[in-house]
């Protein structure tokens, strides 16, 4: 039967995006193809997870790939369900595999004059282009753009037809040179693009299909004509940014580098995989700024660009080396202006992107208006679902008010008073088909005070924001929508962050989920509820190692310090004072602040804790304590026994002049009877001499 038109340029596209030819030797993706002719599905799936199973590098999918014919290919890509996802799998991992690329700008500079010579033949021409396309790959482009403004017909023709070869490689250098300031660079730069009809060069496109120079004009709109694209520019950049920063790269589009444009000449700056998506959004957002220095839409998305690549660098100990890098950005965030920094976080918290939206609330705690910070977008945060935004929006609105008049202050309360008692906050990803089961049971591990829980439908959108933010626990339906399993599995494998990462694995049967997944993961039996999630990610975390416990006391930390920040303002923070309580058997960086707070707000239901902690806490918490037993004795009619009791307990056992006068200052503030407050004078009366007979 006759293939369809879409079926034949499937093929097609395969073959041209990785290229190869068959190798000889029989691979196991050959064995799963006959499986297939053969009319044996289920064991041709067999055999393609075991391919998964050895997680093949991007080398070894790539020989798989060159493994069967164009046809063999077709047939796999154009089956339904797990065939096609597996094949689809080897596809992305073959087309990230390159050979190294040559930076030898000698090198590349020989082969571009082969290229562009009058003299040289076809065969030459050819063979240049192809050491080009395979030996040099983008690093070639900066050559040839020199060439586009050379005053020779062949010469420009010949570079413009080589950049076509290269190809999308060529795209993102492309783009950036069409900021040169040599109209004839722009004009042979945009007839290279529109012959590689790449559609990330649409943006800038439409820029410049308004361009007062009429060919650059000509060839931006035939080049809109032929990928289909329209709009406005603007929105067109601000889409793509926006993209960007959810990580959406085309199958094949990350690099090692991104590009510039430096007096002319196209620059490439080498910068870690984990931030390419980032850097490119950022590349987008600045011209969308320079193209529209007024709109606020583009300011704010350069500085989410901004404070997500910070958040990035400081959340990942293997960038430490760029955290001055990362302070720049913050103050590139900063001077995009308070309104940008809202839209940044508003749009971060709809995104879903945790280090926009966490960066955004840091940024706005140093620059937000007092006057007007009641209409701030801190506010909506403390909505959120995810408690890291939460957290950070309650902190940001005490330090951005200075503790007074704070906006919703009720519900900033009650987020610190949840904030102080974390302990350890396990963040977990669920990557599993859109069900309302799956909605009910992330709610309810989200309800768990140890736990926040986020959902994804997809792999691909998954695996994008395991990329932005590593969590403690991945859990994965065996059947997911548009990738397999193991594909997610074997990302958190390679990345170095999630190395210590629990993966849980949702299955109607055990035994064979464990066949094909091995012992590595858990498992919890579908349907996924709130209690199986609850007790899966339990014992999933079960000796884990991961820095939940370090997050914990960084938000409890700061949230013991706002509480006391606002007591001290007398504003009202009863909804806080019986968690507070709770936390003085910790840290003193929880501890000390909460005592005094609970010092200035609290009632004789906290007194057993202040005792305690007067009686077993360290050299400061005593002495916080009690200063605090002092502050609550002296708002109450009568000081209880136990209160007597205990702080003479502590004045008898402490030689430490601090904690003594301490104490001393309680009894002072405490409304003792006569006879108490005598017995406490003649305990505490010292002779100043200097000893010997009377």
């Amino acid at each position: 039967m006759a293939r369809s038109f879409h079926q034949s340029l499937l093929a097609a596209v395969v073959a041209v995006v990785v290229g190869g030819s068959a190798l000889a030797q029989e691979t196991p993706l050959q064995e799963a193809v006959i499986l297939l002719r053969v009319n044996q599905p289920k064991e041709a799936i067999e055999k393609l997870q075991e391919i998964l199973h050895s997680d093949p590098s991007n080398e070894e999918a790539l020989r798989l790939y060159q493994s069967v014919s164009q046809d063999e290919w077709y047939l796999l890509m154009t089956q339904e369900g797990e065939i096609q996802k597996i094949a689809r799998s080897i596809l992305e991992k073959a087309q990230v595999t390159r050979k190294e690329r040559n930076r030898d700008k000698d090198a590349i500079a020989a082969l571009v004059d082969t290229v562009v010579s009058v003299d040289a033949s076809y065969e030459d021409r050819q063979g240049a282009i192809n050491k080009l396309v395979v030996e040099h790959g983008e690093f070639a482009v900066p050559a040839l753009v020199e060439r586009l403004g050379v005053d020779d017909a062949n010469t420009q023709i010949q570079s413009i037809a080589a950049l076509n070869q290269l190809g999308a490689v060529a795209v993102l250098p492309l783009i950036e040179a069409l900021g040169s300031s040599n109209d004839l660079v722009v004009r042979n730069v945009a007839a290279a693009l529109k012959l590689i009809a790449d559609r990330r060069a649409a943006p800038m496109m439409a820029s410049l299909a308004n361009d007062p120079r009429t060919d650059v004009q000509s060839i931006a709109q035939k080049f809109l004509e032929k990928v289909k694209v329209s709009g406005d520019a603007l929105n067109l950049m601000l889409a793509q940014a926006d993209g960007y920063l959810k990580g959406v790269i085309p199958p094949g589009g990350y690099s090692e580098v991104v590009w510039s444009l430096v007096d002319d000449k196209l620059v490439a700056t080498d910068v870690p995989s984990q931030l390419y998506p980032t850097e490119l959004a950022k590349a987008v957002a600045a011209h969308a700024v320079a193209m529209a220095p007024t709109s606020l839409a583009a300011r704010s998305s350069l500085a989410q660009a901004n404070l997500a690549e910070a958040e990035l660098i400081g959340s990942d100990e293997a960038l430490a080396e760029l955290a001055p890098v990362a302070d720049d950005l913050k103050i590139a965030a900063l001077a995009t202006g308070v309104d940008a920094l809202r839209g940044a976080l508003d749009a971060g918290v709809a995104k879903g992107l945790a280090p926009v939206a966490v960066g955004a609330i840091h940024a706005l705690s140093e620059a937000e208006l007092v006057d007007s910070i009641g209409d701030s977008a801190l506010v909506a945060a403390l909505n959120s679902t995810d408690k890291r935004i939460q957290y950070a929006a309650a902190n940001a609105l005490v330090r951005a008010s200075r503790g007074n008049d704070v906006p919703q202050l009720g519900q900033v309360v009650d987020v610190l008073a949840q904030a102080v008692t974390e302990e350890k906050v396990n963040t977990v990803k669920v990557i599993a088909p859109p069900s309302n089961d799956v909605s009910a049971a992330v709610a309810s591990l989200s309800g768990v005070r140890s736990f926040t829980g986020t959902a994804e439908t997809s792999a691909v959108m998954g695996i994008r924001d395991l990329l932005w933010t590593p969590t403690d626990v991945v859990v994965i339906n065996e059947i997911l929508p548009d990738r397999m399993p193991e594909d997610v599995i074997g990302n958190i494998k390679k990345d170095p962050r999630m190395a210590h990462t629990r993966i849980v694995v949702v299955t109607k049967d055990e035994d064979a989920a464990r066949e094909r997944f091995g012992d590595e993961v858990t498992f919890t039996m579908a349907p996924l509820t709130g209690e199986s999630l609850i007790a899966a990610v339990s014992t999933a975390l079960e000796g884990a190692e991961n820095a939940a416990g370090a997050r914990a006391e960084t938000y409890a930390s700061a949230a013991s310090a706002d509480l006391l920040s606002l007591a001290r303002r007398k504003a009202d923070i009863a909804g806080a004072v019986t968690n507070l309580a709770l936390q003085l058997n910790r840290g003193d960086t929880v501890a000390v602040p909460a005592a005094r707070a609970v010092g200035l707000a609290g009632g004789e239901n906290e007194l057993p804790a202040l005792l305690a902690a007067l009686e077993s806490g360290s050299d400061e918490l005593k002495v916080a304590s009690a200063e605090a037993i002092g502050n609550v004795l002296g708002r109450m009619p009568v000081c209880p026994d136990a209160a007597v009791a205990g702080l003479s307990a502590a004045m008898d056992a402490s030689s430490d002049v601090v904690l003594r006068k301490a104490i001393a200052i309680a009894f002072g503030k405490a409304k003792l009877d006569a006879e108490k407050k005598a017995e406490l004078l003649r305990k505490l009366a010292k002779v100043a001499g200097t000893g010997g007979e009377g």
